[in-house]
């Protein structure tokens, strides 16, 4: 299976401070992979040097095989094959335009006549259970809910194959964080899309993700497929982790062999 995203020996300091400290990794093609550490672990991070807004000190990070810049034109590539839903979604819809104009403005980089974008984004938010009449809207007037599910809307109108989902159920209601994780699922499916979770929510990434790798201090201790690193984690860090949501943990096993 190719690798949709390969991280090789990735470095960013901050000062004296070492925010992501030699981590390798590879997102396998088509699947949910997870990035879980507490706060200050580095994920968010090597997050936004995957995203190209951060970069690196040393080491590399492929997108499909490449070597994308952070320049204008390497991020303007990189937007086309990969797109971030940000832990608030809404602050990064502008305050001032309606959700269809921000919309429309994805049609204008991918050079498509509006029509056309609005046709396709009509159909995507319907498939994600939102009325179009959300585009007339003005971010302040949707719900966290809606203005994650207008996120995931943007980021697969520009056909972008690779997802990133930043802490993607914070600040939820727990029906509504169920509800986002199983469109996400669909849509890793229905959509083809490889989709990189980070969170240190342990139940997210144990019910939606097949590989994740934990994060403390910026380095990567321990990782492998999601099964086997929740019911054998190998490292005190990760058991530690583990231990402090032991309810989740249970509860998400459970829902998950239901």
């Amino acid at each position: 299976m190719n690798a949709a995203i390969t991280v090789t020996n990735a470095f960013v300091r901050f000062g004296e401070l070492t925010a992501v400290n030699g981590v390798s990794l590879a997102v396998p093609e088509g699947t949910c992979f997870g990035i879980v550490g507490e706060s200050g672990s580095g994920k968010t991070t090597l997050m936004r040097a995957i995203l190209g807004l951060q970069k690196l000190d040393e080491g590399e990070i492929r997108i499909a095989g490449r070597v994308l810049g952070t320049d204008r034109a390497g991020l303007k590539e990189r937007a086309s094959i990969i797109q971030p839903i940000f832990q608030d979604p809404a602050a990064s819809l502008s305050p001032r335009c309606r959700i269809g104009t921000l919309m429309d403005e994805v049609g204008t980089v991918l050079k498509e006549p509006r029509d056309g974008t609005r046709q396709r984004l009509n159909d995507i938010l319907r498939k994600l259970g939102i009325n179009p009449d959300v585009a007339d809207k003005y971010p302040h007037e949707i719900s966290g809910g809606q203005a994650r599910r207008v996120a995931i809307a943007r980021a697969l109108l520009m056909r972008s194959t690779i997802i990133v989902a930043d802490e993607p159920t914070a600040g939820l209601d727990v029906s509504v964080q169920g509800d986002l994780l199983n469109l996400l699922q669909e849509l890793r499916k229905t959509e083809r899309v490889t989709m990189v979770v980070i969170s240190h929510n342990l139940a997210v990434v144990r019910l939606i993700a097949e590989n994740a790798v934990v994060m403390k201090k910026g380095s990567v201790v321990e990782s492998g497929d999601v099964e086997t690193l929740f019911k054998s984690p190998q490292h005190p860090y990760t058991r530690e982790l583990i231990d402090s949501w032991p309810d989740v943990i249970r509860t998400a096993t459970h829902n998950q062999q239901r």
